[in-house]
Formats: C-alpha cells, structure tokens, sequence
C-alpha cells in the first residue's frame, strides 16, 4: 500500500512537473514526457514494472534539478501541488494588499527621509545659533554707534569703513533674531512629528511652567518697582543690562542709608554721588543704545535672549537623539521591508513564478527589516565603507534594500559562514 501511494504521488508530481515545463520557454521536458508515457496508458499502476518506474524517478529528479535553474524552491514545491503560476493566479486580494502596502511604505520611506534631512539642517541651525557671539556682537554695534555720535554724524558720516562694518553687523544680528524667532518652534515640531504624545504633555508641563514664572516675575517687579518703570518695561522689553542698571542703583542708595547721617556723611554721599552719576548715565546710555540697536535689528521684546538661548540648546538634544534613532534604525527598516515587498510583488508580475502566500509574505517582509537592522547597526557606527569619513547614508539605505529584495542570497551566505565556521573552530577529536 506505501508503495502504490508512493508510485501515484510519484506520477501526480511528474505529471505537474510536466506539464509545467511545456509552458516555461527554454525548459526540455521530452526526457520526462517519455517517462511518462508507460503510465499514462496503465489503467492500475501495479501494473508498471521495476524499470518503467526507475526510469520515471531518476526522469523526475533530473527535471526538477534542471527547472531549479530557471524558478526557485517556493515555485516548484506550488507546481508539484497542482498550482503551477501558469494555471492559477495570485488573487485580487492579495495583489491589491501587496500594492497598498508597497504605496505605503514608499510614502513611509519619504516622509522619514524628508524629516531626516529638515532635522538635519535644523540641528545645523541650532548649533550656528548658541554658537554666536550675541553679547559681543550688540556691543560692537553699541561701540559704533557711539562713534557716531561722538563724531556727530551718524550712519549717514562720510567714513565709509565704520559704516560696513556697522551695516555687516546689522544683518548678521537681524538675521540671528529671525532665528530666535522662528527655530524653537521649528525644532519643537519636528519633536512632535515623531513623538507627538510625549511632546504634548512636555508642552503643556512647559507653558505651565512658564506662565508661572510670569506671574512669579511679575509679583516680584511689582514690590520693588514703581508703576511707571513697569509699564516701560512691558512695553520696551528691556534687557537684561538695564535690570542689571536698576539693582545697582538700589545697591548705591541702600550703601547711603546704612552709612549713617550727619552733616560729614551727607558731604561724603554727596560726593560719592557725583563721582557714580557718570558711571550710572554711562550704563544708562548703553542701555538705551542697546535697546534702539536691538529695536533697528527687528527684536520682538517677547522675552529675554537668554530664555531663547537656552530653549534652542535643550531641544538640540532630543532632536538628535530621534535623528540618530531614524537614521540608525527607522529608515534602514523601512528600506528593507520595502526590498521584500517589491519582490513579492513582481513575483505576482512574473509568471513563471508562484505569487507567495500571505503569511510567507508577512514573515518574509518582517525578517528583510531585521537584517536590514543588522546591517546598518554593523555598517554605520563602524564606518567601514568609507574608512572613517563621513558615512553615505544613502549607500547604506540601498544596501538594506537590496538584502530585503534578495533576503534568500543574505539567509544562504550566514548559513554558509556557519558551515565555515563550525567546521574550523568545532574542536576535533
């Protein structure tokens, strides 16, 4: 009985076989089509003799190594089951499955790329922005307005020199502004992009913190201030420099006060007074020529620099650390499913060769993203494809496709290294 199923099952698969290689241009089925004229004439396969079936096997096997050539494992294992690709096509459903998904991760693999690069160039604004010399760079132009006046002419004077540098100045520091204003909030949406739950709640926790701050400074100014002084600082925004100027007037009277009275000490005060009225009036000017000089530059007196300063500094870090995590991991991913899922598609296109299932295709699609994990987390950090210069990303994006399309070749070369190694390292007796 085990051999009759053995002899029909035999002949089934022969007959598939067959009939699959009439249909493959190229493909010589006359050896196997011989083979197997004898059965298709037999009414009862017993009736076959020990040579007709030798003949009919050695006839099988040689037409299945040959046909290896030309279609893969996965084909030929379908044909042997009746489903040759020439007979039964892949379904609606799942060519359309596979054509929505290819759709999406295309848009996937743009989407990660173009925040990739507006990240990257983002963070190069960042960095330009703490690394600029702002204080130096408003006394310079405090310096030369200064000048001006001291010349009595202004930045219509004759002296063309000062004036280039004081106008070079201006657009270096109006340009700085421009990015005070527009890259904190610039960099916090990028942020959310790719973690939009935890950057919300950091946002919310943040403008909690700050419109109590606010209040804080604002209960605070309003117990060593006058109103007018107030309000003028609302309205212009003054910097840091001019509460620097307050608390050194204040320091000054509260010295007075605790000198002692008499008509010697009120002398001496007198005194000390006019020798700290040109330093005070000197502070003062440079306030205000600091203020006009900001105001000329188009600074928003929305808040201190050093707020801006240091937000633009603390969103450089998570953003890098995303940059580095789509980079290193996102992007290599996606690359490599994308590889796998365009070859089950043309296995749907192609049709010599049978469309894969779903589960093989989910399994398949999900092991090119590992390994293309894998080659990135071997090929990025190591540099080792342009011997320590800086890696072409691209390149390494390709490479994961190309593992992902051709996952087969990837198994069959880690197969073939542990073959390697295990025969050379396993101890011997």
């Amino acid at each position: 009985m085990a051999n009759s199923r053995s002899l029909s099952k035999l002949v089934t698969e022969s007959g598939y076989l067959r009939d699959h290689l009439l249909r493959v241009e190229g493909q010589d089925s006359g050896f196997l089509v011989a083979a197997l004229q004898p059965f298709d004439r037999l009414d009862d396969l017993e009736k076959a003799s020990d040579a007709e079936i030798t003949n009919l096997a050695a006839a099988f096997q040689d037409a299945h190594d040959k046909a290896l050539g030309s279609v893969d494992g996965y084909t030929l294992s379908e044909v042997l089951k009746g489903r040759s690709p020439h007979r039964y096509s892949s379904s609606v459903l799942g060519s359309f499955s596979l054509t929505i998904l290819g759709v999406v991760m295309v848009m996937t693999a743009f989407y990660f790329s173009n925040w990739a690069s507006r990240a990257t160039f983002a963070i190069s604004e960042a960095k330009t922005f703490v690394e600029f010399d702002h204080f130096n760079s408003i006394m310079s132009l405090v310096e030369l307005e200064s000048y001006f006046e001291d010349i009595g002419g202004g930045p219509d004077s004759s002296d063309m020199e000062p004036q280039l540098v004081y106008l070079e100045g201006l657009t270096s520091l109006k340009a700085h502004y421009h990015q005070e204003e527009l890259l904190p909030a610039k960099m916090l949406l990028l942020i959310e992009e790719v973690n939009p739950v935890g950057n919300k709640v950091k946002r919310l926790r943040v403008d909690y913190c700050r419109a109590k701050r606010k209040t804080q400074l604002a209960a605070d100014e309003s117990t060593t201030m006058a109103a007018g002084d107030r309000a003028k600082l609302a309205n212009e925004g003054l910097p840091s420099l001019s509460v620097l100027t307050r608390a050194m007037g204040v320091a000054f009277d509260c010295s007075r006060r605790q000198t002692g009275s008499g008509f010697g000490r009120r002398a001496k005060d007198a005194d000390a007074d006019a020798k700290e009225r040109p330093f005070r009036e000197r502070i003062a000017e440079i306030n205000q020529l600091q203020r006009e000089t900001m105001d000329i530059a188009g600074r928003r007196p929305l808040n201190e620099y050093v707020q801006s300063y240091y937000r633009v500094q603390s969103q450089m870090q998570p953003l890098t650390e995303w940059l580095n995590v789509v980079y290193l991991w996102g992007l290599p991913i996606i690359y490599g499913a994308l590889g796998s899922i365009v070859y089950c598609m043309w296995r749907v296109l192609n049709p010599n060769l049978a469309p894969v299932g779903g589960l093989y295709a989910v399994m398949r699609t999900a092991f090119a993203g590992l390994a293309a994990l894998t080659l990135s987390m071997l090929l990025v950090p190591s540099n080792i494809l342009t011997a320590g210069v800086d890696l072409n990303r691209p390149l390494v994006y390709l490479l994961s496709f190309i593992f992902g399309y051709s996952i087969e070749a990837f198994v069959s070369t880690l197969n073939g290294l542990n073959t390697y190694l295990s025969h050379n390292l396993t101890p011997k007796p």
